[in-house]
């Protein structure tokens, strides 16, 4: 299925109880995918501002196959219980940015992202991509400055959770020709992170993991600048990363 030439409107994001008794933020998507294969959108945006927070999403998907956005401009995109194979070119994705679980190959190319990470894999569902990532030609510019790292890859995994399914982080992640826009955050803060801090708690080999994480295999960076002139680090806790491979080049 290909939709073309579509304009979509996102939906009011507002607040109910949730599941463990707190008040949760919820809302629904204008566009849902469900067990569905090879399915685009081409050239499609949204009615709303992509960088309004008072909205939700205005996408989500389960168990797809093969998703792709190509000339997009909409608040998100998610793959919320799992995507197989993912495509994002040419387009602009606002302050939801990319949440993704799933397998395989998520693509990212010519495109500029506007959320907090560049990609962050759902904590709900173990943070996990077995497979492989590629960003290439891209802009990570968050629009909003707050207290935290700027992390390319985003996520949690305690290593205490069974999911039902071994987690895993992507395997190979290739990076080529990125720029950071960190001009909206803290100047006092150190230089954005390719890996956010996935466990706190684990920061020597004295801490238990009943339900291992895989972590990252080899990162490949090649050409990355950022704004504030300062170095892209591997991570807030480099001991999670300690084992990854990074070969970088200017």
């Amino acid at each position: 299925m290909t939709i073309r030439n579509t304009t979509l409107t996102g939906h009011k994001t507002y607040r109910t109880i949730g599941s463990a008794g707190v008040p949760v933020s919820m809302g629904s998507y204008d566009f849902s995918a469900l067990r569905a294969l090879n399915v685009s959108l081409v050239n499609c945006n949204q009615t709303n501002d992509i960088d309004d927070r008072t909205y939700w999403g205005i996408m989500g998907s389960n168990y797809s196959k093969n998703l792709v956005y190509d000339n997009c401009s909409f608040s998100r995109f998610d793959a919320h219980k799992g995507v197989v194979n993912a495509t994002i070119r040419n387009s602009t994705l606002g302050h939801m940015g990319i949440n993704a679980i799933g397998s395989g190959l998520l693509t990212v190319e010519n495109t500029t992202i506007r959320g907090r990470n560049l990609i962050n894999l759902r904590p709900d569902y173990g943070s996990t991509w077995e497979g492989e990532v590629i960003l290439r030609n891209c802009v990570f510019a968050p629009v909003k400055s707050e207290d935290y790292s700027l992390s390319l890859i985003g996520g949690r995994n305690s290593g205490q959770h069974d999911f039902g399914y071994t987690c895993y982080m992507p395997a190979k992640i290739t990076i080529e020709t990125l720029h950071i826009d960190d001009s909206k955050h803290s100047g006092d803060r150190p230089g954005p992170v390719i890996f956010a801090d996935f466990n706190p708690e684990m920061i020597d080999d004295s801490y238990p993991q009943a339900f291992p994480y895989v972590v990252t295999q080899d990162v490949m960076i090649e050409n990355v600048t950022i704004a504030s002139g300062k170095d892209l680090r591997i991570s807030d806790n480099p001991y999670l990363f300690k084992d990854v491979t990074i070969q970088a080049t200017k």
